[in-house]
């Protein structure tokens, strides 16, 4: 018998990948989705600690969309889902319920499915007195090139997630890492996002090619950069933060220099408090 993969441990590495690239992915998805009807508009942020508390969770993405045609600003709310989910449409119409009634302004609503499985996911409901939907968009539907041709790393990785259109992997995926090559400038910052493409590959059953196509990158690199970051960090860069948490640099400057998420910092951070503490 073939083992149950364990789902939660892999949902959550690619909501990390998300969460690490929130801003600069999400962005990235308004741009590429939904040019006719944002364009260049302004994004504002909006609170969201009510919604979490009442709901038990944080919407992935919730911005005031400010139309740079002087249009009236909606609420725009987005959710990368994984896999099938036959609660999405009653997620999102609480979603609806809880962010209509807090701001008091349309909502506009999408689901973004990056999952390898067929689409099952309903989005309309319409009983008595009751209508509601929502779009859910299938990545795959669109182009891997459309990514690949990205100007930002963060919707680079998302290049694994398109139609290959029956292209050879291992081809797409070597145009993937060179194009990454070109948008990084430290190796760090190239390793963080070829680790990222590898946690995305998986959904689309192509870990090992992405793997071995990394390793044979003809260029200067040390795939252990990769497989240090999965698991946390390299011995060369553990030594340097460590040395600046004895100087007291701010964990937001740490972050900004090893190219961590902040959220990783502060676990660091913690742990080495705790190895001094003992001392």
């Amino acid at each position: 018998m073939a083992k149950k993969k364990d789902t939660a441990t892999t949902t959550g590495q690619y909501d990390k990948v998300f969460k690490e690239n929130s801003d600069e992915i999400h962005l990235a998805i308004i741009n590429r989705f939904f040019q006719s009807s944002i364009g260049k508009a302004q994004t504002e942020e909006v609170p969201q600690s009510d919604l979490q508390y009442t709901i038990e969770r944080k919407a992935d993405f919730v911005k005031k969309i400010l139309p740079i045609d002087g249009s009236v600003p909606y609420c725009l709310h987005i959710e990368i889902q994984s896999s099938n989910d036959l609660n999405m449409l009653w997620r999102m119409c609480i979603y609806r319920c809880l962010i209509s009634q807090k701001y008091q302004i349309r909502c506009v609503q999408f689901v973004i499915y990056i999952g390898n499985e067929p689409l099952t996911m309903k989005s309309t409901v319409s009983e008595e007195n009751l209508a509601f939907s929502y779009e859910i968009i299938d990545i795959r539907r669109y182009d891997y090139e459309d990514f690949l041709n990205a100007n930002t790393p963060e919707e680079v990785i998302l290049a694994i997630l398109g139609n290959f259109h029956g292209e050879n992997p291992e081809n797409v995926i070597e145009r993937i890492l060179l194009r990454l090559k070109e948008l990084t400038k430290t190796e760090l910052a190239f390793g963080k996002y070829a680790t990222q493409l590898e946690v995305l590959s998986e959904l689309r059953e192509l870990k090992q090619i992405t793997k071995t196509q990394i390793n044979n990158m003809p260029v200067v690199f040390d795939y252990t950069t990769t497989t240090a970051f999965e698991k946390g960090e390299t011995k060369k860069r553990d030594k340097m933060i460590n040395a600046m948490f004895a100087k007291k640099f701010s964990l937001d400057t740490i972050s900004d220099i090893s190219e961590l998420s902040l959220a990783e910092v502060q676990t660091m951070y913690e742990e080495w408090q705790k190895r001094h503490q003992k001392n």
